[in-house]
């Protein structure tokens, strides 16, 4: 897979966001990292981060090895979305798409590896 160009923002309290677009600008997908020391995502972080309280259709996935949940969400920003949410070495990541990029974001994820 080719390399998508980034956009990185430092979202304060060690928070960051990265934003990748195809070269294009027809797709892309976000991911926020925080800092994150409970081993289950709250439903008070949960709140804290999707306002809407959109999670609809969780399903169980994995990362490279790490359990996560995808949903269906919704946000101010983007509208429909789909999200991959997961933790690992004491961060929370939360990656998000438009819903009907769904199919490519999985294609993403199954080939994402931490180094």
């Amino acid at each position: 897979m080719k390399r998508l160009p980034t956009r990185r923002r430092d979202e304060g309290k060690g928070a960051k966001s990265i934003a990748f677009k195809d070269s294009e600008g027809a797709k892309g997908f976000q991911i926020f990292v925080v800092p994150y020391s409970d081993t289950k995502i709250t439903t008070e972080r949960f709140k804290l981060d999707e306002p809407s309280g959109v999670l609809q259709e969780p399903v169980n996935t994995q990362v490279d090895g790490v359990q996560a949940t995808a949903f269906y969400g919704q946000n101010l920003q983007m509208g429909d979305t789909r999200e991959v949410w997961f933790i690992r070495g004491g961060f929370l990541y939360e990656v998000a798409t438009y819903k009907e990029l769904e199919r490519w974001l999985a294609e993403i994820m199954s080939t994402w590896k931490f180094l």
